[in-house]
């Protein structure tokens, strides 16, 4: 017969941001150790609210399933005599597993025949199981800060008041830090009032009487209708916001909205410091009008249908009032100067231990930043004015009034600087860049909108990464204390997203530089070094972007281990090799290619250096008969002058390619497959005449160049999608 486990761990209010955290906890733990255990179960559901963590097993057996394992002991050539008699080896092992030498047995194995035992264990009742383990599951839990509390040796969040555990309706008693176990809950940690309970059914009625809503998600979706419906009949419409509903719904069981106001003369604060002055302590939503502009009002939460609502009303709106007025002093302060005053005061702020302050930062920003503009777009001398002004700018913010001291408005650096440009007087795209050199903040993110805004987020990110390698905070492992693979990301996204033809190698080199030779010199580590790290993270975080897109695995590898310096040109690229795997087109092609590659030396089987790629291509491109690597009036058959002419007109042409059109290269190399293919059915490379042997190879050694200058072909499986 099956039954069903309830579990409450029932505390005083915990922090909103730890029970989800502890939910996945308890969720893996039951199920990992059940599995274990080999006890089988229905369903797990784990849920949870500021005063109770929640686990219900549906179909638990009665007992636990038993087993049957085998110990191997000593072999029998040392446990058995030649005359059938035992030894003490067998004697010892046999005692040890506590059997008679006659229930041991002989074990054929692929190292010769060993003493064996069986070892049944028989299933114990479930009930007896969980009485030792389900304590485990509570002390387990990890927080980031835990409590001690009365005499108990727990350790939680919050102090514990009571943990209620029912096997069908019968309690399962065991006890936790010197708390026992029993059949009852509370509707409030607060009362001291436990309601006896006469079974399962019983709490969860009790529960959706008492309006105490268990399951997470279901609180978070009325936390939101409400909030909507709040905001409709206070005149306004809510200013959504998933992350708030989330909290919230961490924040009560019973939540009850409530409308309230703040003086109309805080609107004339820019919007995104209300909604953040609402949001980041008190956990009030905004309210707007259609137009979009905000009103003010605010929708908040109480726990629970109380009858002094009027009251908790006048207290959210007295701490509002004061958070408001710090903002509004705050906003006052920093515009009585200009923000270009402002960034005068970066040469204060310590960047990061070992590199610098926040203005030897901006300043080596706005040199990458003009570098990189010149790359782009060398033609546009304003784009490089804007970027060398926004640039200068764009950290001033945080030596803000509003931003700095770890203040609740911290959040907003870039959002306040745009702000303070635009009351300065900046033009519109310097201002905007402020806001959009910190984009993307996160996965699907918004990317900048301008050039300058773009060339600025290029840059901030580029100097972030170069400084954080000298300094030795690359990432370890899963340790990335800087954020520098959320960088790289946003680098990646930018550059592919706008199809900016960055090279990476080049910018990092030109980033490095900007901290001098000195500082380099102290990493100990060359600037080849530190440049081939960074470069190794690029291409890391570039195969999970490729890879994430649903692109194989061997193609995002063949392109990534060729020399591609340019995002945008390994997207191009591989999409490109992944469209002719998806029409049948590959597997000649590449073949074709692998042709070249495997009868070459094996010193030579190896990605192809840009230099060496470059070098091929030029050799093919305007040479006489006898320059060069090889001679082609060596060539004695009429496929071998086929290749090369074929060669040195896709070479022209590959050369002539611009970043932006480096995907052409598959659909021209691939032409070269019907005379690569004539070429190795009708010419013998390995032949007799040394010089002929000689040159043919040194030939195919700058074919492979050129084509390995593009992809690695070595890296792409045959017979994979065909």
């Amino acid at each position: 017969m099956k039954n069903d486990f309830l579990l409450e761990i029932g505390c005083e209010n915990l922090p909103s941001g730890y029970i989800d955290g502890a939910l996945r906890q308890l969720e893996e733990t039951v199920s990992k150790e059940l599995r274990s255990l080999k006890i089988e179960y229905d369903s797990l559901y784990v849920t949870g609210t500021p005063n109770r963590l929640v686990v219900y097993l549906k179909g638990l057996p009665a007992k636990q399933e038993g087993s049957v394992t085998t110990v191997t002991g000593p072999p029998v050539s040392v446990a058995v005599t030649a005359d059938g008699s035992w030894t003490k080896a067998a004697e010892g092992f046999a005692g040890k597993q506590g059997v008679s030498v006659e229930a041991l047995i002989r074990l054929k194995t692929d190292r010769g025949e060993y003493l064996a035992v069986r070892v049944e264990e028989k299933g114990r009742s479930v009930d007896a199981v969980l009485r030792e383990i389900v304590p485990g599951w509570i002390s387990s839990l990890r927080f980031p800060k835990v409590m001690k509390w009365d005499s108990t040796d727990l350790r939680f969040a919050r102090p514990v008041r009571w943990v209620m555990s029912l096997i069908g309706d019968r309690p399962l008693k065991f006890t936790l830090g010197g708390l026992k176990s029993a059949p009852v809950t509370r509707l409030s940690p607060y009362s001291g009032e436990s309601v006896a309970l006469e079974g399962q059914k019983h709490y969860f009625d009790l529960l959706k009487e008492a309006r105490i809503i268990l399951d997470r998600e279901e609180r978070e979706e009325k936390v939101r209708r409400d909030a909507i419906k709040a905001a409709v009949d206070s005149g306004g419409l809510l200013v959504e916001d998933t992350e708030l509903c989330a909290m919230v719904a961490n924040l009560v069981e019973s939540p009850v909205a409530m409308a309230g106001s703040f003086d109309r003369k805080f609107l004339d604060l820019p919007r995104e410091v209300i909604v953040t002055a609402l949001k980041s302590h008190q956990r009030y939503f905004s309210v707007q009008a259609k137009s979009g502009r905000l009103r003010p009002n605010f929708i908040a939460f109480a726990n629970g249908a109380r009858k002094n609502r009027a009251e908790i009303l006048k207290g959210y709106e007295r701490v509002l009032q004061a958070r408001l007025e710090d903002a509004g002093f705050y906003y006052r302060e920093d515009t009585s100067i200009s923000l270009e005053e402002m960034s005068g005061r970066l040469d204060r702020i310590v960047w990061l231990e070992g590199l610098g302050t926040l203005a030897e930062k901006a300043g080596r920003t706005a040199s990458l930043a003009g570098w990189i503009c010149g790359e782009w777009k060398p033609e546009d001398s304003e784009l490089a004015r804007r970027v060398e002004r926004a640039a200068r700018l764009a950290k001033a913010d945080l030596a803000s009034e509003m931003v700095k001291d770890g203040k609740e408005f911290t959040k907003l650096q870039g959002y306040i600087g745009r702000e303070y440009a635009r009351a300065s007087g900046e033009e519109d795209e310097v201002a905007d860049a402020i806001f959009e050199h910190y984009l993307p903040r996160f996965s699907g993110d918004s990317l900048p909108s301008t050039d300058t805004g773009m060339a600025l987020a290029l840059a901030d990110r580029l100097d972030s990464i170069a400084g954080c390698f000298i300094q030795g905070f690359e990432p370890t492992g899963s340790q990335d204390p800087y954020a520098l693979r959320r960088q790289a990301v946003g680098i990646l996204r930018i550059s592919l997203g706008r199809k900016i033809p960055l090279e990476i190698p080049e910018a990092l080199a030109f980033g490095l530089g900007q901290y001098g030779e000195d500082k380099v010199a102290s990493s100990g580590r060359s600037p080849h070094e530190l440049i081939e790290g960074m470069i190794d993270l690029f291409s890391q975080r570039l195969n999970t972007m490729l890879r994430g897109e649903g692109f194989d695995y061997d193609l995002v590898a063949a392109i990534l281990t060729a020399p591609w310096q340019y995002p945008a040109a390994v997207d191009g690229m591989v999409r490109s090799l992944q469209e002719m795997r998806n029409a049948d087109r590959l597997q000649a092609f590449a073949l074709a290619m692998k042709r070249i590659v495997n009868i070459l030396p094996k010193e030579y089987r190896r990605p192809v250096a840009r230099d060496e790629g470059d070098a091929a291509l030029a050799e093919f491109c305007g040479r006489d008969a006898a320059g060069g690597s090889f001679d082609t009036g060596l060539f004695a058959e009429e496929s071998e002058k086929a290749l090369f002419d074929e060669v040195s007109s896709a070479a022209g042409r590959l050369l002539a390619l611009e970043t932006s059109q480096l995907d052409s290269s598959v659909e021209i190399l691939s032409g070269l497959v019907p005379a690569v293919n004539l070429y190795f059915d009708e010419v013998l490379v390995n032949c007799e005449d040394e010089a002929v042997r000689k040159n043919r190879i040194a030939f195919l050694l700058v074919l492979n160049r050129v084509s390995g200058r593009f992809c690695d072909f070595l890296e792409i499986v045959s017979d994979q999608g065909q």
